[in-house]
Order: C-alpha cells, then sequence, then structure tokens
C-alpha cells in the first residue's frame, strides 16, 4: 500500500511538474502582452512644458496614453504643439494626425498631416512625417516637403530646420515657384 502511494504522488508530481513547465510560455506572454498595455490613458490631453519659470511649448490631443516601459507618450487625433519664445508668446504652431514622444529624450515624430506654421516669418511647412531633435532645436524629414514662405513656395524631398522655420535646408528640391 506504502508502495502505491508512493508511486501515485510520483506520478501527480511529474504531472504537475510538467503542467507548470508548459504554463511558463504562457506567463511569459501574459506579462509581455500587459507591458504593452499603457500605463495612463487621457482624453483630451493637455501639458505645459516648462523651463525654469517660462512656458517653452504647450501639447494637446484628443488621446494621450503613457507607457511607463517604453518611456513613451503616444499622442492621437488632432495633436497641436504650440512653440514659445523666451517671453512665453506663441512663435509657431505644429499639427498633426498623431505624434510619439520619446520621454527620456523629448524628441517626437509627428504623423499624418503635419503642418507647421511660423508665426515671425510667416512660413508653412507641410509633410506626412516630421520629428522633432529637442536637444538640437531642429525640424527634420526624408519624406515630401513643401514649404511657403512670403517669398517661395519649395517642394522637395528631405529638410531640416530651426523651429521658427528661418534657417531651413530642403535635401532635394523638385520644384520652386515664386508666390
Amino acid at each position: 500500500m506504502k508502495t502505491v502511494t508512493r508511486i501515485i504522488l510520483i506520478v501527480c508530481s511529474v504531472i504537475l511538474g510538467c503542467q507548470q513547465e508548459n504554463n511558463i510560455p504562457q506567463q511569459k506572454l501574459a506579462i509581455e502582452q500587459l507591458q504593452q498595455l499603457p500605463t495612463h490613458t487621457s482624453w483630451d490631453f493637455s501639458m505645459v512644458i516648462m523651463d525654469s519659470n517660462r512656458i517653452k511649448s504647450t501639447l494637446k490631443a484628443r488621446l494621450a496614453r503613457v507607457y511607463d516601459q517604453r518611456q513613451e507618450t503616444r499622442l492621437d487625433t488632432s495633436v497641436v504643439v504650440e512653440f514659445m519664445n523666451s517671453n512665453s508668446q506663441r512663435v509657431g504652431i505644429l499639427t498633426a494626425d498623431s505624434a510619439i514622444v520619446d520621454d527620456k529624450t523629448r524628441n517626437m515624430v509627428a504623423y499624418g498631416r503635419v503642418k507647421v506654421v511660423s508665426d515671425s516669418t510667416h512660413t508653412t511647412l507641410q509633410t506626412p512625417v516630421l520629428m522633432w531633435n529637442n536637444k538640437t532645436k531642429k525640424l527634420y524629414t526624408t519624406e515630401k516637403v513643401y514649404i511657403k514662405s512670403p517669398k517661395e513656395v519649395i517642394y522637395g524631398t528631405g529638410m531640416e530646420s530651426d523651429q521658427y522655420l528661418k534657417n531651413y535646408k530642403i535635401f532635394k528640391v523638385s520644384g520652386i515657384k515664386n508666390p
């Protein structure tokens, strides 16, 4: 009788051990799926980015999702970024369908119908994808661009510019018009 009980216990241990090993990939998959979910979700999102006591920019979107694990914020639907000067006055505005902000570097990639309007130079930039480098304060893209200024209209592919659209370079110009 004791031998039969020991055999039953050993068989049960082996079966349970096998079941636990089979569950490990499922447990890992469940953890990975949870990490893909946003930590925070906010509707009608609005944020002010400050440096000391001055406003550098404001950021608005219909939907914002924060992913702490990835250290990024995804902005969806009606993204609006207002750039401010040293007096906290608006000098430009960016609109896009969506954007991703790297929470560590504050770099941003805007997607969709991206449009930047500079209040100071009265220049407009349009492109499907635009990147913002927070460290260099530069806008750039490798996609097609349309730039309209009081002096000219330029079509091209790829560009780099300061945040005010004063000093910009088009890498492959495909057309220029005088307004």
